[in-house]
């Protein structure tokens, strides 16, 4: 089988995916196999021959295709159903890639390297959506494959630089990296994942004053977080953390300076109350942009009613409304 995407389609099935609440779209969902020495899946989902070019959607650390859909709510069938391919992209290490036989990142530019394959296989440059760090990803992979435009979904150029506690982990990691990188390791955060589900009661009540909250009290159903948890959270490799951690006490983002130079349309969308990722940090990616073409939009209590944090920011209740359709008349409009 043949698709917009170069590659074999391991699976294609029609199904109808539930957006938001009653809103329901009937979407054609592939996996999408790219050969090579490091095989990897790619969930195409589309509504009927799309009418708009690609969208590619890269998910942060240790996460996968589930950071963007779960089962009664559906960012990716949101975009399908207003014409965009959409291409849900599991970086190698992650998720069905990981299946395939994509063994772990080495370092933070395999993931680059990923995002180039993906592209290249494309008939057209394709709109690129990155959270977390899959924003750096992208950040960097503009610098070496064409965009249509980027959009910085709480995503990395800066790191921890206002998380007092992310930044002594970093240092600590670093202490221990020669113990760390004795060999290959990874490290499943699925186990992190469920714990967090079933202690819900008391992370949830937790979520504005923990340093490392994910979302903001409230701001999810309970079992569609449950389920976040239990499913989106995967694999990642110590090398790529110790790079972060780099960041985290004041390395530069190696592909700032290329980064800067590039007139590549850019959204950079941020929560007031994400602690992995606060406006504060997602703003660097903005001010660093050379592009004539750049927005910068910080969801808050007082401008737009709630509160955002890190996972929420893409299936809160209120996403639909405030990020989705943001990005959406972003896209549209370019």
């Amino acid at each position: 089988m043949v698709c917009a995407m170069r590659g074999e389609v391991l699976h294609s099935e029609a199904i109808e995916a539930v957006v938001h609440g009653d809103r329901r779209a009937v979407v054609q969902v592939e996996h999408v196999l790219l050969d090579g020495e490091v095989p990897l899946v790619v969930e195409r989902v589309v509504s009927g021959a799309p009418r708009r070019p690609p969208v590619m959607l890269v998910h942060g650390l240790a996460q996968n295709r589930f950071t963007w859909r779960v089962s009664q709510r559906s960012m990716s069938a949101f975009l399908a159903e207003r014409g965009y391919e959409v291409l849900n992209v599991e970086l190698r290490g992650h998720g069905r890639s990981r299946e395939a036989g994509a063994g772990n990142a080495r370092a933070f530019a395999d993931y680059v390297d990923d995002v180039r394959r993906v592209t290249e296989a494309l008939d057209a440059a394709p709109f690129a959506v990155g959270h977390s760090l899959g924003g750096g990803v992208l950040a960097a992979a503009a610098t070496e494959v064409e965009l249509r435009g980027l959009v910085h979904l709480a995503g990395v150029f800066s790191f921890a630089r206002h998380n007092r506690t992310l930044r002594g982990i970093a240092r600590l990691s670093l202490a221990l990296e020669e113990l760390l990188t004795l060999a290959p390791l990874r490290a499943s955060t699925g186990w992190a994942g469920e714990l967090l589900g079933k202690a819900y009661g008391l992370t949830d009540l937790a979520g504005y004053g923990l340093p490392l909250a994910g979302w903001v009290p409230g701001s999810m159903e309970r079992d569609l977080l449950e389920e976040r948890l239990a499913r989106g959270f995967d694999w990642t490799s110590i090398e790529v953390w110790l790079q972060m951690s780099r960041w985290a006490r004041g390395a530069p983002f190696q592909w700032a300076e290329p980064f800067a130079a590039l007139d590549l349309p850019l959204f950079v969308v941020a929560g007031d109350h994400d602690r992995l990722l606060p406006p504060e940090d997602a703003r660097v990616c903005f001010e660093a942009s050379g592009s004539r073409d750049k927005q910068f939009l910080a969801l808050n209590l007082f401008d737009h009613g709630a509160h955002f944090g890190h996972v929420d920011l893409i299936l809160g209740k209120r996403a639909p409304e405030l990020v989705w359709q943001p990005i959406v008349d972003w896209l549209d409009a370019r």
